[in-house]
């Protein structure tokens, strides 16, 4: 599969932009690794999931409770590289830090 592999979850899992499109979500897998108890699986701000939305409708109205992401200090620890994740996010330009699989 291809993608980035952002947070240190001793598997292959990777975040795949274009099967998140098509999956509502769901190609963000390397954030669903690392955060499994999570119901966001976009957890940055470009990362589009459309399951979040729905459930944070669902939590305004009351269907859904005990919703749970993951903090920016829990994100951060379970970053291959922090330093480096932190600084490419700013740029969002690929470092070779990063692992990419075709």
């Amino acid at each position: 599969m291809w993608g980035k592999q952002v947070y240190n979850t001793g598997d292959l899992s990777r975040n795949n932009w274009w099967l998140a499109m098509v999956t509502f979500g769901e190609g963000w897998h390397n954030n669903h690794h690392a955060f499994d108890y999570s119901a966001r699986q976009g957890l940055e701000w470009w990362q589009i999931d459309l399951t979040w939305y729905v459930i944070k409708i669902f939590k305004a109205i009351g269907w859904a409770t005990d919703v749970k992401t993951p903090t920016e200090s829990h994100k951060q620890r379970k970053m291959f590289n922090s330093e480096m994740v932190a600084e490419d996010m700013k740029t969002q330009a690929p470092t070779k830090s990063q692992k990419f699989v075709m």
